[in-house]
Parts: structure tokens; C-alpha cells; sequence
């Protein structure tokens, strides 16, 4: 994988570092190389939904995380702001927002009403300012948000409400090592083998966006591996 896109989500993951023409340069050279070229698997994330195909994917974003997206690609990429310096860029223009329009419907942190239903437990509805989800070890920026034990490959995070002091919560919450505060008021992680998500609104899946559903939700399993080439 080469790094060419906006996010570069799986190439900062498993990709091969530098610019694309670089590292397709060392691609070659190592081709011929005995040993120079590795392996490495990961998981994908299969997402059904009724009357649509199945599509793969690694992340998967909802709420905040949509529109923390949106918000980037409508400021930053026009201004050629891409790759790693998005990333940067976009995680502080994300705090910004939550820092204004807080009583506004385009607030990054308005609550939603969302239904989920991991594995085979009953489904349950609350309201969550932020969804993500991912079989990845890790996201851009190095940050792993997600501190769920147990069995499963999808990784899942969520917030309840707009999340108590959000801006303090960020740097735990990245890094997976939220406080007892914020587990307490609503900072959820889970691993799970299928989720099942519906509410009225959109996600993105790989920087795809999608409309999603309460009457149409969304079931989320293991897609199976996929192995890349490394050097």
C-alpha cells in the first residue's frame, strides 16, 4: 500500500513509508531481493445492510467522527492541506468546534439517538456524541482509542451524550487510557465479533460516506484477512 490518499488510514498502518514514487522505488528494488519483502495481515470489517451489497472496510466513523471528516475535507483539502498535516490539522480544528456552537444542531458533539446490539445480546438505545469502529492496532497519528478486552476483532468506542469535559478527555481517550471520570460518564470500548448499529444519519466507511437507518441499521462482522506486502 502506498501512501496517496487524504488520511492514508491503512497505509499509516501497514503501508510503505515516504512518497509514493519513493517507496514504489523500494518496492521494486526489495522484489528482487531474497527476504527483503514481508507479510502483514490484518482483519477487514464486513458491513451489511438491507438492500445494499456488503462492503469492507478497516474504520468505520459515525456522529463527531463524520462530522470531524466533513469539516476537514471542506476547509483543509481545498486550502491542499492532505496526508499527515490533515491529520494534525484536522485534530485541531476538530477541538475548535467543540469549542463553539455547543446549543447548534451542527455542534461536533450533538447527541444522537442510536441503537446497537453486540453479538448476540439484546439491543439497547441511548445517546452517543461519538462512534467509531475498527480492526486496525492502531489510527493515523499513532492513537489507539480504544481500550476494550475480551474476545472480538472489531474494536468499538463510544461516548454517551456530549461526553463529560471533552477537551480534557481528548489526549486519554486517544490513547486508550481513559480516567475513571470518564468511564464513569459514558466513555464506552468494547471488542465485539458483530455490532449491529442503526440511526437516522450517515457514516463513513474509509472515507466512503453512507446513509444509515433505525428501520435500516447496519450489522458489522469479520470480513476475514488480508495480507500486504511490507519493505
Amino acid at each position: 500500500v502506498l501512501a496517496s490518499g487524504n488520511t492514508n488510514l491503512i497505509a499509516g498502518d501497514v503501508g510503505i513509508p515516504g512518497a509514493p514514487d519513493r517507496a514504489l522505488s523500494r518496492l521494486l528494488a526489495a522484489a528482487g531481493s531474497p527476504g527483503a519483502l514481508t507479510l502483514a495481515e490484518r482483519r477487514l470489517i464486513r458491513v451489511e445492510q438491507r438492500g445494499e451489497p456488503a462492503r469492507y472496510g478497516f474504520f468505520l466513523g459515525a456522529l463527531a467522527i463524520l462530522r470531524a471528516i466533513l469539516l476537514t475535507r471542506r476547509i483543509l483539502h481545498p486550502l491542499g492541506v492532505n496526508h499527515g498535516l490533515a491529520n494534525v490539522c484536522g485534530l485541531g480544528l476538530g477541538a475548535l468546534r467543540v469549542l463553539v456552537g455547543r446549543n447548534t444542531e451542527e455542534w461536533l458533539l450533538t447527541p444522537v439517538p442510536v441503537e446497537l446490539a453486540f453479538n448476540d445480546e439484546p439491543s439497547a438505545s441511548d445517546d452517543y456524541s461519538v462512534l467509531m469502529a475498527t480492526s486496525l492496532d492502531r489510527l493515523p497519528l499513532g492513537t489507539r482509542p480504544f481500550w476494550g478486552t475480551g474476545p472480538g476483532t472489531i474494536r468499538t468506542t463510544m461516548v454517551r451524550g456530549p461526553g463529560d469535559r471533552p477537551l480534557r478527555s481528548l489526549l486519554p481517550l486517544l490513547r486508550g487510557r481513559p480516567s475513571l471520570r470518564m468511564a464513569r460518564s459514558g466513555y464506552v470500548s468494547r471488542n465485539a465479533d458483530r455490532l449491529i448499529i442503526g440511526f437516522e444519519g450517515r457514516f463513513a466507511l474509509d472515507g466512503e460516506i453512507y446513509p444509515v437507518e433505525r428501520e435500516r441499521p447496519i450489522t458489522l462482522s469479520d470480513g476475514g484477512p488480508v495480507r500486504f506486502l511490507r519493505c
